[in-house]
């Protein structure tokens, strides 16, 4: 198991919340509309901590995937409002995750106050989880 597979067992959940979206992905090209709604999607591991000894032991980590949801200025707020949601909804507490047979727990979801950043407005969702790595 990796912290590779939270990471997809994340990017695939954010993918199906974000269907018809354009993303953002850390350090990779993109195009970003002017006139369209569009996010950004970044992945933040804590540092992990050691669960069990051994070299076969498990490592705890947990951290936050963070999506960026950006608006074209001067449209409002009700979007972002149900766009929030229907993220949110993808990532109720509790839940698990898997990709390649790791597992992710959401533990929480919420959102920032809108601002406005380099001329669109931005609310930023903010999932945190918590995974035991094998090692």
């Amino acid at each position: 198991m990796s912290l590779a597979l939270v990471h997809a067992a994340l990017e695939a959940q954010a993918n199906s919340a974000l269907s018809g979206w354009s993303i953002a992905r850390e350090n990779a090209p993109v195009t970003t509309p002017t006139n369209a709604k569009w996010a950004a999607v970044f992945f933040l591991p804590n540092t992990p901590s050691v669960d069990t000894l051994s070299s076969t032991g498990q490592d705890m980590t947990d951290g936050v995937y963070q999506i960026d949801l950006n608006y074209p200025r001067w449209t409002g707020d009700s979007t972002a409002r149900s766009d929030f949601e229907a993220v949110r909804d993808k990532f109720p507490a509790g839940q698990k995750l898997t990709s390649g047979g790791q597992a992710v727990a959401i533990s929480n979801c919420g959102r920032s106050e809108g601002r406005t950043v380099e001329n669109f407005w931005r609310v930023t969702v903010s999932i945190y989880w918590y995974a035991m790595i094998e090692r």
